[in-house]
């Protein structure tokens, strides 16, 4: 896409968010396409790339707002990968956080745990880590205090590091 687009419609080709941003305050938020459309219409607009931006308030509400638009290709795109991220760092942690709490009582080293943690395996980005808890959980149980709760700490630790979303039941 080069250049502004003639109207809001134009973004659905490219699926585009747009990035709302008040030059007088320097307030910024992104909008999805539709939720920009109707915002627009709500407030007696048209779809008309320049004049969206007449009709749009700012994000803080300001009493002078001069707002730009700047469109976002692919920006549902990268907000479901970012989803499927999420999903599938907090599904392979409750996967790892389930096993962590019988892995005092047996040993853990299921399918299901060996695929989560291979999973994890690009978000951790240490081997070592995930070695560890596959080692814990792989070891017959031989007192209660042996089990994969640090290793699993060490993991859940390292994707917050790292940035992940992490829910607050696999934070540790």
């Amino acid at each position: 896409m080069v250049g502004d687009p003639k109207t809001l419609h134009d973004l659905y080709r490219v699926e585009a968010q747009v990035r709302v941003t008040c030059r007088s305050c320097k307030a910024t938020e992104v909008w999805e396409l539709d939720a920009l459309i109707a915002e627009v219409r709500a407030n007696g607009g048209n779809t008309d790339w320049r004049a969206a931006r007449s009709a749009l308030k700012c994000p803080r509400h300001c009493a002078a707002p001069r707002i730009d638009l700047l469109p976002l290709p692919y920006g549902k795109q990268r907000a479901r990968r970012r989803a499927h991220r999420h999903a599938l760092i907090n599904l392979s942690l409750q996967v790892l956080r389930a096993a962590a709490q019988r892995s005092a009582r047996e040993a853990v080293g299921t399918i299901e745990v060996r695929l989560a943690l291979h999973v994890l395996c690009p978000f951790v980005r240490d081997q070592r880590l995930l070695t560890e808890f596959w080692k814990a959980a792989t070891a017959e149980p031989q007192h209660p205090w042996t089990s994969c709760h640090l290793p699993y700490r060490w993991i859940a630790q390292r994707l917050i590091e790292q940035g992940a979303e992490v829910d607050e039941p696999n934070r540790a």
